[in-house]
């Protein structure tokens, strides 16, 4: 069996502080875990061993924390031209709320879906990478 890789980019999309997601061959299952449970109603389903077992065989997929969305941020400016953008984007990535900044300076510059078109090629070659590391077949 194959993984579909849009799962794993929709998986490392929704990661973040709360959220681990897994991915079992024996199943061929995305799935999560999480402050707020776990996906599929694992808890309903599975008893606390079958549970267990499920994440011990399980392999985790990138993380909020291995993801660097500060450095994808960044690279992006790298690929701006215009001069004046490429300085307003730097400054909105200082400090606290950097992340609010930039997408609303994006916005108000109008490159927007050249943002999340550069950011989701960024977190497929993140899934593919994760795929050939953990020498699973994706299609």
């Amino acid at each position: 069996m194959k993984v579909k890789l849009i799962e794993i980019i929709r998986a490392i999309e929704g990661s973040d502080i709360n959220t681990d997601y897994y991915y079992n061959s024996k199943n061929n299952k995305v799935f999560f875990s999480g402050t707020y449970g776990n996906s599929f109603d694992l808890n309903n389903e599975l008893n606390e061993d079958e549970l267990d077992a499920l994440y011990s065989e399980s392999i985790p997929l990138p993380s909020h924390f291995d993801i660097n969305e500060y450095q994808i941020m960044k690279d992006f400016i790298e690929t701006i031209d215009d001069l004046l953008l490429y300085k307003q984007l730097l400054i909105a990535i200082n400090g606290q709320g950097a992340f609010r900044r930039f997408k609303d300076t994006c916005i108000n510059f109008n490159i927007i879906d050249k943002w999340y078109e550069f950011q989701n090629k960024r977190y497929e070659e993140i899934a593919l990478k994760w795929c050939q590391n953990n020498k699973i077949e994706y299609e």
